[in-house]
């Protein structure tokens, strides 16, 4: 018969190790009825842990029913599965070792496996509360860890290996009686595990900043190319509008109907010969795109812009600010019912040695802010969010600044910009 002491020396390892498990595939994508996987598979795996005969194995076993259970619960690949275990493991040791220290500073008897009272619970509660909000939850992005094979492989290789080296010094400063020593080794055990952690999320969060780096600099190359189409197309528009109004104004001579009809077709195509002129031939090119759309789908675009002073600008910049601000302004109100509402207004002018940028529009959906800027709320997310970071980036290239505010169903942002003395 199995007594409450072997039982909890047979599984209080693999108990820690599944719950620290738990906090680390947490934020990760899972299986289908998560709540009964998460539920069954714990209590599946206690269950063989009882059932084993041989304590000396429960290291082994836990790290396999460890395993076994994030890959039942989380629909996600065997490397991410042993990096979930590595860091899992690196948490419960850290518990481990935060327990026994805080025994031996207190002057208490080392804890045993039966030892499960409120210094238990706090320092578990404490240790997994504090890890989870900074690790667990930083190492995932989008339900899934942007790991390669080989970062995982040392990770899991490296943790095992640190907390083997000095569970062992550990094991023979207790066994010779060295109670100082024991503490040291404990201590540095603790901070190499939270080393550990601590270095991980670092470098997801590197690896983020370098994917972002290179979507925006792939995102600034296509806008490049859109910027040369789209002012190929808007001239080859204008010249054949000019063309075909003075094949027009030479069908003038004939009856009503027929001078009621060209009038009609000349209206028809004064919309596409309208482009707007600011001074400023990027700026003229941006507005021009950007009106022949509104205009398409019942959006009042108003627009007071002097384009002269924007000459130190890089056209690319140009076609940056005006174009990300301004597709964000039409997909804010383009979504409005009431075609009242659906006004953009663009203003541009220089006071006082600054460049400013303004751009305001309705909207009624509800945003989130953070680090100042409005979080997108579509699903798929992929380049949805870098509009306003580009935008941002075009700025301080210049050490101009980014302002976004929203009040009262209005969204303002303004841009300001330095101009060089010279």
């Amino acid at each position: 018969m199995i007594t409450l002491v072997d039982f909890l020396d047979r599984s209080k390892f693999t108990m820690e190790l599944l719950v620290c498990c738990l906090l680390f595939f947490w934020p990760l994508k899972k299986r289908s009825h998560a709540p009964w996987r998460l539920t069954l598979g714990f209590l599946a795996c206690v269950g063989v842990v009882l059932l084993q005969p041989l304590a000396e194995l429960q290291f082994v076993v836990g790290f396999l029913l460890a395993g076994c259970y994030v890959l039942f619960c989380c629909d996600i690949s065997l490397p991410d599965t042993l990096y979930c275990i590595a860091c899992a493991y690196a948490t419960q040791h850290f518990t481990f070792l935060a327990h026994s220290v805080l025994h031996s500073i207190l002057g208490w008897p080392q804890p045993g496996p039966e030892d499960i009272g409120l210094c238990y619970f706090s320092v578990l509660i404490v240790v997994d509360v504090t890890f989870y909000l900074f690790f667990a939850r930083r190492l995932a992005s989008d339900t899934r860890y942007h790991l390669d094979t080989r970062r995982v492989l040392f990770s899991v290789g490296l943790i095992l290996a640190v907390v083997l080296v000095l569970s062992l010094a550990a094991n023979r400063a207790s066994a010779a009686g060295n109670p100082e020593l024991l503490l040291i080794c404990r201590l540095y055990a603790m901070f190499c595990c939270l080393f550990f952690l601590w270095a991980q999320a670092s470098q997801v969060k590197q690896l983020q900043l370098e994917r972002e780096v290179v979507l925006q600099q792939y995102l600034r190359s296509q806008q490049k190319d859109q910027y040369r189409i789209t002012k190929e197309n808007i001239d080859i528009i204008n010249r054949k509008c000019h063309d075909l109004k003075h094949q027009l104004s030479s069908l003038r001579p004939g009856g009503a109907d027929q001078e009621r009809y060209l009038s009609e077709l000349e209206e028809s195509i004064h919309i596409y010969d309208s482009t707007l002129e600011t001074g400023n031939e990027v700026l003229d090119t941006v507005l021009t795109e950007k009106s022949l759309y509104c205009e398409a789908h019942q959006i009042t675009l108003t627009c007071v812009a002097d384009g002269r002073p924007l000459s130190f600008l890089d056209s690319s910049d140009i076609y940056t600010i005006f174009g990300n601000a301004l597709d964000n302004a039409i997909e804010s109100v383009i979504q409005l019912p009431d075609p009242e509402k659906r006004v953009i207004a663009v203003s541009v002018w220089a006071r006082g040695g600054l460049l400013l940028f303004q751009f305001e529009n309705y909207y009624e959906q509800s945003l989130t802010f953070e680090d100042g800027l409005p979080v997108t709320t579509k699903e798929n997310n992929g380049y949805h969010g870098f509009g306003i970071k580009n935008i941002r980036y075009a700025a301080k290239k210049y050490g101009g600044q980014l302002f976004i505010s929203a009040e009262r169903n209005l969204f303002l942002l303004r841009v300001t910009i330095p101009i060089p003395s010279n």
